[in-house]
């Protein structure tokens, strides 16, 4: 794809010498799961004793505590909010001037919105390298009582890719259509909030509504922080939660190839100025 790097070599330019954005993007995920794993501590609902350490468990899903349960949701959500803030990048090209210049250069237009996204990608994967280690520092933090297998390292880097291919194509196909910047911020607010609580990223659906719980098993967020939890728990995919790895992992590629292609189809017809 003509211009593709030059153009994800701007973008990330334009993160790391911007130390404002730069330092609230790297800090932002560190309060995600200090703060709201810490205050948010369901654990402490179910009382203490050996019966209530075991329940615990069950709920958690054999985590250790509620930090080491809620770190794939986490590292998704974080992935999710990134990700649906690259197309912004669109309308900030076109407002202020340099979309006219990516236009009347020999490149293709898919390549300026996949700059967006690739950049969205690398941003997302400092932030997962930030908050895994930030999870071991916390107090009660991450615990990986069974290690961590390469298989695990490679489950919870694709899934987390897949989430930022899914989301940044979503969200940089609405942006090729829109103007206004209020526009796409107003859409980005109006479902966020959904994707993260009819999800089990942060909670396990044992103690969520029973519509709700049914609800988000068709949630991308769902599969993906289930995919990442499962690998972070076992320390790797044990063999009776294979076939659900597989299925999670699979529908979120499948969404994503065919997101990608869409963006690529609606980015070539519809960028003209």
């Amino acid at each position: 794809m003509s211009g593709l790097a030059p153009l994800t070599a701007r973008e990330l330019k334009k993160w790391y010498r911007n130390p404002v954005f730069l330092l609230t993007g790297l800090i932002q995920p560190f309060f995600w799961l200090a703060l709201f794993g810490s205050a948010i501590d369901i654990s402490k609902f179910l009382g203490g004793g050996a019966a209530t350490s075991a329940a615990a468990g069950v709920i958690f899903q054999g985590a250790s505590n509620y930090i080491t349960f809620i770190l794939g949701g986490i590292l998704v959500i974080t992935s999710l909010f990134t990700a649906m803030f690259s197309g912004v990048n669109i309308i900030f090209d076109r407002r202020l001037g340099p979309m006219g210049r990516f236009l009347t250069s020999p490149i293709r237009r898919s390549s300026i919105v996949f700059s967006k996204i690739l950049s969205a990608m690398v941003r997302i994967l400092v932030q997962v390298v930030i908050l895994i280690a930030a999870a071991f520092v916390i107090p009660n933090g991450l615990v990986l009582e069974h290690g961590f297998s390469l298989l695990a390292g490679f489950v919870l880097v694709v899934t987390v890719i897949l989430v930022a291919l899914i989301f940044s194509s979503i969200f940089s196909v609405i942006a090729v259509r829109l103007k206004d910047m209020n526009t796409i911020f107003g859409i980005v607010n109006l479902v966020n909030l959904p994707l993260l609580f009819m999800s089990y990223a942060m909670f396990p659906p044992d103690i969520m509504a029973s519509w709700l719980a049914d609800a988000a098993k068709y949630n991308p967020v769902s599969w993906a922080a289930e995919s990442i939890r499962t690998v972070v728990i076992n320390g790797t995919v044990i063999s009776s939660q294979v076939a659900n790895v597989e299925w999670w992992m699979g529908s979120l590629a499948i969404l994503a190839a065919g997101l990608v292609l869409l963006t690529y189809f609606v980015a070539e017809k519809e960028i003209r100025d």
